[in-house]
């Protein structure tokens, strides 16, 4: 028996593929509707490389646990480099491997569990999972919750980052900050690019290039490659830093081996202010937030282009701010990534549906087709990126 709810859309693709695989390959019962909902599935555990997947891995190393269960989860994050099609193939390759190696998982924690550490291993790893599984294939993701045994340490710089949505080439996460890591340590990336979202009251500075300025509320500041960043945090307390990671060479979790420290002296910095050039047209992002919020109707824009970040070889990360009173329907035409900031509302993507609050994060597959409207008085508010592999006109603009 299957100890993990599956909603009937999970149940519908894996029963597609078995058919499938039992009548000599036949795509007669994949639908486009399975290959979206196959889709929407598989980008939802690529989510949990470096989250539900590395971090059992690491637990179970502890325990010392018999070695069939940490290859597996190995194997789960080792298909998180795999493209995800969008025909028959998500169906019968990706969705598929995933839905078997979670099986073979399961199967080894349940012969192991049989003290109190692996069987709490075994409920947390099961919690993450079933997040997916018993959604209806739009995989909610918030940032204002920290899941047991869901999160990756970055080595080098000693923080703990929570994945919400992964990409094709970028993804949305949260750094949490906490303990003696209450800073983001200064470094850079070669090969990627960010976008920092400073969310609600702050008391410190960010850093970028040679320059430091004051935050004492919301921002947003973009980041090239190559380019020194860090967050100096005077609150004396824990703080959630939303960012968004991208880049065509090492997709969105690049980020891991893509760290190279650059610690500093904060005084050998500039002090700018944070709306400066230095900056690198960062924006004020609760304003931005506020402003969306007396829209009427229903309006999209951008906060920051993709020449604030663009390289070559990365691309550049697109920031836009959305209003919606009524109903907006995506169609993006590469991954794009959602945070809801403010109201309340519904998603639809196919037959997939999943109800709307502010923290929520979720992702829309290239292509494809989601209606998203808001519920009650208050509008909804989202921000969304998108990575962007070419400018249309302009060149790249970096700090100085």
């Amino acid at each position: 028996m299957n100890p993990l709810t599956l909603h009937p859309n999970f149940l519908a693709v894996r029963n597609a593929a078995a058919e499938s695989r039992r009548d000599q390959r036949s795509l007669a019962g994949i639908t486009e509707e399975i290959v979206l909902l196959a889709r929407l599935y598989t980008y939802g555990f690529r989510g949990e490389i470096i989250g539900a997947f590395h971090a059992t891995a690491l637990a179970l190393e502890k325990q010392a646990f018999e070695p069939e269960a940490i290859e597996q989860l190995r194997a789960l994050a080792a298909l998180s480099i795999d493209p995800v099609p969008a025909d028959y193939r998500v169906v019968l390759g990706n969705f598929h491997r995933y839905d078997q190696s979670l099986a073979r998982v399961i199967s080894a924690l349940d012969r192991g569990a049989k003290s109190d550490a692996p069987r709490v291993i075994r409920a947390n790893f099961l919690r993450a999972i079933e997040r997916i599984t018993a959604s209806s294939g739009i995989a909610i993701a918030r940032d204002d919750v920290i899941p047991e045994q869901a999160s990756f340490i970055v080595p080098s710089l000693g923080i703990t980052i929570v994945p919400l949505v992964y990409g094709d080439q970028h993804s949305w996460n949260m750094a949490f900050l906490s303990g003696e890591h209450l800073d983001v340590p200064r470094h850079l990336h070669r090969e990627g690019i960010e976008i920092h979202l400073g969310m609600g009251e702050l008391r410190g500075e960010t850093c970028l290039a040679g320059s430091r300025a004051e935050v004492r509320e919301g921002y947003a500041m973009p980041i090239p490659p190559g380019t020194p960043h860090g967050f100096i945090n005077h609150a004396g307390h824990e703080h959630r830093l939303p960012f968004i990671f991208g880049s065509r060479r090492l997709g969105g979790w690049g980020i891991i081996p893509d760290v190279d420290p650059r610690p500093i002296d904060p005084a050998q910095l500039a002090v700018t202010d944070v709306l400066s050039k230095e900056m690198n047209g960062t924006v004020l992002i609760d304003r931005e937030i506020a402003a969306a919020g007396k829209a009427g109707g229903n309006v999209r824009r951008t906060l920051i282009p993709p020449e604030r970040t663009f390289s070559p070889h990365a691309g550049g990360l697109v920031l836009s701010i959305a209003h919606i009173a009524g109903e907006m329907t995506l169609q993006p035409e590469s991954f794009q990534t959602v945070s809801v900031v403010r109201g309340r509302g519904t998603v639809a993507i196919g037959p997939a549906e999943a109800e709307l609050s502010p923290h929520d994060h979720f992702g829309i597959p290239a292509g494809a087709r989601a209606v998203v409207s808001a519920s009650g008085q208050e509008p909804l508010v989202l921000l969304d990126a998108v990575l962007v592999e070419r400018l249309q006109s302009s060149s790249p603009s970096t700090p100085e």
